[in-house]
C-alpha cells in the first residue's frame, strides 16, 4: 500500500502529560518500577498559556478545548452522556426499574457485531426505548486477554463474548468450573462485569462500511483505504460490580436484564473529536488504589488537581473537593447526585510529551495489573486487522503482559515493505467481528 496509515500528525498545542516516563525501550514499554519512580519524582508538564475554563486570548472561546483544556472538555462530555435516559425499563422477576444514563441506551458490542452476521440484514440502530439492548455484562475483555497471553494460552474470544451474570460467578466452585471458564478468568471476573457501547454515529460507520463481520474487514484491508470514524463518534467502556440496595446512593447503579443490581466502578470515554481520539477515564471515588502508580490528575473538576501515587499500593485516597465550576455544570445539566461519586483520573491526547517521553493513562479497575505501563492511546493505536480480517493478536500488549506505550512504530504494522496489519482507527471492538456464513 502506498499510504502509510499509522502515521500521526503532531498537533500545534500539546495537552499536558499526566505521567511522563523514560524513553520507551525496543519493545515499546517501560518497566513498572521505572514508571513508579518517575510518577513519584517527575514534575508534571502543563500548558502554560491556559487556566481551566479561561478560554482563548482576550476571553474568546478556546478554538480547540479538546487539545488545550482536555479535562474541562472531558467533564462536559461526561455530563452529556450521563444525563438520565428519557425512558426506563422494568426488568427481572420483581420488575425493578432501571436507572439508565443516555449512553446505556446505545448499541453494545453484541448488537454491533452479531454472533451470526448477515450482510443482507445488517444490524439496526435501536429505534426507541423498546428496542435498545438491556444491560448484558460480559467478561472484562482486555484483562482476560492479557492473562491468557501471559500464560501462553490461546486467546478464547468466544468465551469473552458470552454474556454473564457477575453475581453468579462468586458462587462458582473453582474445582468444578463450567466449560471454557478457566481459573484465571474466574479470578479476573471477581471484579465485576464489563460492557462497551457506542453512539449512533460510531455504530452507523461500522455498519455502513460493512465492518461488522470478518469478510468486510478483509475487504477493507484489500481496498487499502485508511479507516476513519466521523468526528462525532463516541465509545464508552464501563465496569460494574454487584452491590446491595443499601449501597445505591454511593454509585451510579443499574440493573441488568435479569434484575441483578450493579454499581459502576470504572468508566472510559473515547471520542473522535481529535484525529487520534480523546481519551479519559473516571473511577469510583472509593476504588482502592485508584491513584496508584501514575497518580490522579484533573485540572478542572477537583481540588487538589494532582494526587501523587502512594505506597504501599492498594490504599484509599482522599476524595478531594469538586470545584465550583464543575458543580455549576452538574447543576445546569440536571445531573443526579450519584455522579458526584466519580473522579476523573486523567485525560490523554498525545502519545508523548514535548520531550518525547511516553504519556500514561490507566484505570485501577479496567487496567488492573498493568496501570504502571498503560497508555490508552498507544494500546488502541495498535488495533488492526490482517489481510483475512482477523484482529492483531497482540491486543496492544507486550510479551510480558505490559501495555505498549509511547509512539506507534512501523514494526507494529509492517513486515519490511509489506503491510501486515491495517490500523482500524483505534477501535479494538473489531475483535468481536465474526465470519458471515455463506460469504466467500
Amino acid at each position: 500500500m502506498k499510504t502509510v496509515m499509522f502515521a500521526v500528525m503532531a498537533t500545534a498545542f500539546c495537552a499536558w502529560s499526566f505521567s511522563a516516563i523514560d524513553t520507551a525501550r525496543a519493545d515499546n514499554k517501560v518497566p513498572a518500577n521505572t514508571a513508579v519512580r518517575n510518577a513519584q519524582n517527575l514534575q508534571i508538564v502543563r500548558p502554560g498559556a491556559f487556566r481551566p475554563g479561561v478560554g482563548w486570548l482576550g476571553g474568546a472561546p478556546d478554538p480547540n478545548p479538546d487539545a488545550n483544556e482536555p479535562d474541562m472538555s472531558n467533564w462536559e462530555l461526561f455530563i452529556n452522556v450521563n444525563k438520565a435516559a428519557p425512558s426506563q425499563h422494568q426488568v427481572g422477576p420483581s420488575h425493578v426499574t432501571t436507572n439508565d444514563a443516555l449512553w446505556e441506551t446505545w448499541a453494545d458490542d453484541a448488537l454491533t457485531f452479531p454472533a451470526t452476521p448477515d450482510p443482507t440484514h445488517p444490524p439496526q440502530w435501536p429505534t426507541g426505548a423498546a428496542t435498545f439492548p438491556l444491560k448484558r455484562l460480559v467478561l472484562p475483555f482486555q484483562n482476560v486477554i492479557r492473562r491468557q497471553l501471559q500464560m501462553r494460552k490461546p486467546v478464547q474470544i468466544d468465551m469473552i463474548r458470552k454474556p454473564i451474570e457477575a453475581a453468579q460467578l462468586f458462587k462458582l466452585n473453582p474445582r468444578q468450573l463450567p466449560p471454557g471458564m478457566t481459573p484465571e478468568i474466574l479470578e479476573i471476573q471477581s471484579g465485576g462485569g464489563e460492557e462497551v457501547r457506542r453512539n449512533k454515529d460510531a455504530f452507523q460507520f461500522i455498519v455502513d462500511n460493512k465492518l461488522f463481520y470478518t469478510q468486510g474487514l478483509r475487504d477493507a484491508f484489500a481496498a487499502g483505504k485508511p479507516m476513519n470514524f466521523p468526528v462525532t463518534a463516541i465509545e464508552v467502556k464501563a465496569r460494574w460490580t454487584p452491590i446491595t440496595d443499601a449501597q445505591k446512593s454511593q454509585y451510579h447503579w443499574n440493573y441488568d436484564s435479569n434484575g441483578n443490581l450493579y454499581g459502576l466502578v470504572a468508566l472510559h470515554i473515547m471520542t473522535k473529536r481529535l484525529g487520534n481520539w480523546t481519551w479519559a477515564t473516571w473511577e469510583w471515588v472509593g476504588n482502592a488504589g485508584r491513584c496508584d502508580y501514575i497518580g490522579c490528575h484533573d485540572e478542572f473538576g477537583v481540588t487538589p488537581s494532582d494526587v501523587a501515587p502512594q505506597t504501599p499500593l492498594g490504599g484509599s485516597y482522599p476524595p478531594g473537593t469538586l470545584t465550583p465550576a464543575l458543580q455549576a455544570k452538574f447543576t445546569a445539566a440536571g445531573l443526579s447526585a450519584e455522579w458526584q461519586n466519580y473522579r476523573l483520573k486523567g485525560s490523554q491526547t498525545m502519545f508523548t510529551d514535548t520531550t518525547g517521553r511516553a504519556t500514561l493513562l490507566g484505570n485501577s479497575i479496567t487496567e488492573a495489573g498493568f496501570v504502571s505501563s498503560s497508555s490508552c492511546i498507544t494500546c488502541h493505536g495498535i488495533a488492526s486487522v490482517d489481510n483475512t480480517g482477523r484482529i492483531n493478536p497482540t491486543f496492544g500488549f507486550t510479551s510480558s503482559g505490559d501495555s505498549s506505550n509511547g509512539p506507534l512504530l512501523p514494526s507494529m504494522f509492517w513486515n519490511g515493505t509489506t503491510l501486515k496489519y491495517m490500523p482500524v482507527d483505534f477501535v479494538w471492538a473489531f475483535a468481536n467481528a465474526r465470519p458471515a456464513p455463506g460469504v466467500p
